[in-house]
């Protein structure tokens, strides 16, 4: 289990997308609980979402 605060620019983090591992391209906070998260997938492709501290359980950062 990660915390919002493992999830950095760089970082290989599971639990976003169905399926697979993503790369964090950015982030930005919204208070102490809420981010958004600007990711990429293995294919290339860029996508964007609101993360909750409710779903840190879900959320795994890979070792480099």
């Amino acid at each position: 289990m990660a915390k919002l605060e493992d999830l950095k620019r760089g970082a290989r983090v599971r639990g976003i997308a169905l399926g697979g591992i993503v790369t964090v391209v950015d982030i930005r906070w919204h208070g102490s609980d809420i981010v958004e998260l600007t990711y990429k997938d293995d294919q290339g492709r860029l996508a964007g979402e609101l993360l909750f501290r409710t779903q840190e359980a879900g959320l795994f950062v890979e070792a480099p």
